[in-house]
């Protein structure tokens, strides 16, 4: 028979388990599978208590992953974003007009609102308006492109290596007081022209008038205008930019000249805005006096029934006066 204790097998007349010294009960009648069972659970006592632990183990993992699992989950479909996406942000504090000033536009300065609610200056951002990316120089745009009216304008920036997004529509309106400004390079030296705009263009010499003097024509790039000066015949320059000789006239486009022309006007509506009185001529523009006493032409040969758009050609000289001191110090 078996210990009732240890399941140590045992002589049938003993008192007592050699084993572990309990004592035999020779009364009680225990049956086969009783002791089958305690030498089982002796003999495998180190498996058992092993395997109970193991249990322990995994239910206390899978209790904790039962708890921890679903805010990872949620915590990652928040934060993943595939490679180059782009994500779009609550708020920034674009108005909803700016008026455009010399061409330029100025947007800032700009907050953004996160979305944990924290806000920030935006000082590195791209801008599209209607979907064309407009270059920044000094934190303004150049809008001399943009027609007034509303338009949809995107912004687009990187924090912490993710990619933000805004979008707005907003209008967008020239000042119209720069309608009176103009380019106005005529009486100014070839060198002053040179020191405020950069190096003239190579001069391109016109035929002599009268057989004393001609004209030396020499691009300014910066502002897409062809200056003139007076050139003789002993002393025409190879180039202008180191030149004390003044520029007797200048040509360009009514755009060029002139900030913030319509797209079409009347001579009437030209003569409001540089305000001075127009003459038709008749080769289909008009010409007049500017306050200062030069003469304009404005869109010769580029006129029709008296409406002008700012690609006709401009032409501004010298007063008759002007024009005869001049060729006096030349001559």
């Amino acid at each position: 028979m078996y210990c009732n204790q240890c399941g140590h097998k045992i002589k049938d007349t003993a008192n007592f388990c050699k084993k572990c010294g309990a004592p035999v009960d020779s009364t009680e009648e225990t049956s086969e599978r009783k002791q089958r069972m305690v030498r089982f659970f002796y003999l495998h006592k180190n498996k058992i208590l092993l395997i109970f632990i193991a249990a322990l183990l995994v239910c206390g993992a899978a209790t904790a992953a039962a708890v921890m699992l679903p805010d990872f989950f949620q915590k990652g479909k928040e934060n993943s974003q595939p490679a180059g996406a782009v994500k779009a942000v609550s708020n920034v504090d674009l108005k909803d007009s700016y008026e455009i000033e010399d061409n330029k536009l100025s947007l800032d300065p700009l907050y953004v609102t996160y979305e944990d609610g924290t806000l920030h200056e935006l000082t590195a951002y791209d801008v599209y308006i209607d979907t064309v990316l407009y270059e920044k120089q000094e934190n303004r745009i150049d809008a001399s492109s943009l027609y007034d009216g509303k338009h949809l304008v995107r912004l687009e920036w990187e924090k912490n290596g993710q990619t933000y997004e805004f979008e707005k529509t907003i209008a967008l309106e020239h000042k119209k007081d720069t309608w009176e400004k103009y380019v106005d390079l005529v009486g100014m030296t070839g060198k002053e022209i040179a020191e405020a705009y950069g190096s003239l263009g190579a001069p391109v010499y016109g035929d002599l008038s009268q057989g004393d003097w001609g004209y030396a024509y020499a691009e300014v790039e910066s502002l897409s205008l062809q200056v003139c000066f007076p050139a003789g015949l002993l002393d025409r320059e190879e180039d202008y930019s180191n030149s004390d000789s003044a520029c007797l006239e200048m040509s360009g486009t009514l755009n060029t000249l002139f900030y913030n022309m319509e797209t079409e006007m009347s001579m009437e509506d030209l003569e409001t805005i540089l305000e001075l009185s127009l003459t038709p001529m008749e080769s289909g523009g008009c010409s007049g006096t500017l306050s200062d006493g030069k003469q304009i032409y404005i869109g010769e040969g580029a006129v029709l029934d008296g409406v002008y758009t700012p690609d006709s050609s401009v032409r501004v000289t010298v007063s008759e006066a002007e024009r005869e001191s001049i060729l006096e110090r030349i001559f």
